[in-house]
């Protein structure tokens, strides 16, 4: 959870204040619904169902903004920065975009990886 407060962190602070108003959402999103991803999920699970649900409460380009946020703090700080995690993040976003209600995120990204 740190890590995903960092990355918005990061991305809020490269947009400007008319643009960062719009990716508060994903601050508030992944807090109210980060019980529908157990910690102890695979990482690109993770990936994958956040970025779903990223896409179905916030948007695309917010999902987008946090996927690639998450990254940039993984390569500054101690995490693992990995192509393949963007790629998660992109199948997410597919989902997200497919799926009726966030509650399938999880299930469907499970049956991917």
């Amino acid at each position: 959870m740190k890590k995903i407060i960092l990355a918005l962190l990061i991305t809020l602070s490269s947009f400007n204040v008319v643009a960062a108003d719009k990716f508060i959402c994903s601050y508030f999103v992944i807090k109210k619904y980060s019980s529908l991803v157990p910690d102890s999920e695979y990482d690109k699970v993770k990936h994958c169902a956040y970025s779903c649900i990223l896409r179905k409460k916030c948007g695309y380009i917010e999902s987008w903004a946090v996927g690639i946020g998450k990254e940039i703090a993984d390569l500054i700080g101690d995490g693992n920065a990995e192509m393949d995690d963007l790629r998660a993040d992109a199948i997410g976003i597919k989902l997200g975009k497919r799926v009726r209600h966030i509650k399938q995120c999880l299930p469907a990204c499970q049956k991917i990886y």
